[in-house]
């Protein structure tokens, strides 16, 4: 875990420390030169320059500060394809986790999704620390950063090392549900993380993520075995069976999601799918299966066990 909330004063007490040492040794009549005070305290005083300052300052401006470990990042000049996997991961996860909750906000996903400014904080030596931080969009966009689709945004990034941390040896643990109680959401954030989770193929072996408030997670190869199980096989909790209609308006062709759009009383429900035809994209649909709703009862997320097209009729002319 990161922890830089000493930083200040072990810089501090080693200063003090040099001064005292000087004042005892005038005290006792021995003369002493500055530079052996300074060499008592200047390998100590250049580490927490080095590596404590800009850690702090990371966890002080960014959402998520992700800390790589790994034979190709154990220097301070990491391999420059460690750093680019990094840097893409994150960017394609966060990215493709907030388009998603667009999406399941009945926003705009596609626009929003590409506006959505993500910044990077800084590096620090160590391995490989990144940090990123969610700006908002451009103020000609309809997204504000006050609106709540935004700072549920900003909620979800922050919980990531939570949801990290709820990732058991074996299974998905259920502790999971109490960070992130929306189905739908839950589903999305463990295929962000699969995204994260290192291959070792780059040299990295594991991904620390770290939000402000020293939440703290880690993923692995270990993890990503068990999050493709729980994308593959999710588990609802108080499953109910029902049956839907709506729009196919968004897809995962790799994890087998769609976004159903306009359900009656719903809105946007997250569907899993046996096998993704591409064929139903922008068409309306018929889902049966088990779902999960959130809390005020509303579906959020179904594994669908029968789909049907259902046809729109033809438009005829009128007879003159």
């Amino acid at each position: 875990m990161i922890d830089t909330s000493l930083t200040h004063e072990y810089f501090r007490a080693h200063l003090e420390n040099m001064v005292a040492l000087a004042q005892g040794a005038a005290k006792h009549g021995i003369e002493t030169t500055p530079s052996q005070l300074v060499d008592g305290v200047e390998n100590a005083l250049l580490d927490i320059i080095r590596t404590s300052f800009p850690l702090e300052h990371l966890l002080k401006t960014s959402d998520l500060v992700f800390h790589a470990e790994g034979p190709a990042v154990r220097t301070d000049a990491p391999a420059l394809s460690a750093f680019n996997w990094l840097s893409r991961a994150m960017e394609t996860a966060l990215r493709k986790l907030s388009g998603e909750l667009f999406d399941l906000s009945e926003r705009d996903s596609k626009k929003l999704g590409r506006a959505l400014d993500l910044r990077l904080t800084g590096m620090a030596p160590g391995s490989l620390y990144l940090g990123v931080a969610l700006a908002p969009p451009s103020h000609d966009l309809v997204l504000m950063e006050d609106e709540p689709v935004f700072k549920r945004l900003r909620e979800t990034f922050r919980a990531l090392p939570a949801v990290t941390d709820a990732i058991g040896d074996e299974d998905v643990l259920p502790s999971m549900t109490e960070v992130l109680p929306d189905a739908a959401e839950r589903d999305a954030t463990l295929a962000a993380l699969l995204r994260l989770s290192p291959t070792g193929k780059q040299g990295i072996h594991t991904l620390d993520v770290t939000s402000p408030g020293n939440a703290h997670g880690t993923l692995s190869q270990r993890e990503r075995v068990v999050l493709r199980e729980a994308i593959k096989r999710p588990k609802l909790a108080n499953q109910k069976s029902g049956t839907f209609t709506g729009e196919v308006r968004e897809a995962d062709l790799d994890k087998n999601r769609i976004h159903l759009r306009g359900v009656p009383n719903v809105g946007s429900l997250r569907c899993v799918l046996p096998k993704l035809d591409k064929s139903l994209f922008g068409e309306t649909v018929r889902v049966t299966g088990e779902y999960e709703s959130d809390r005020s009862g509303r579906p959020r997320l179904m594994l669908v066990e029968r789909i049907e097209l259902i046809s729109t009729p033809l438009q005829t002319e009128l007879p003159a």
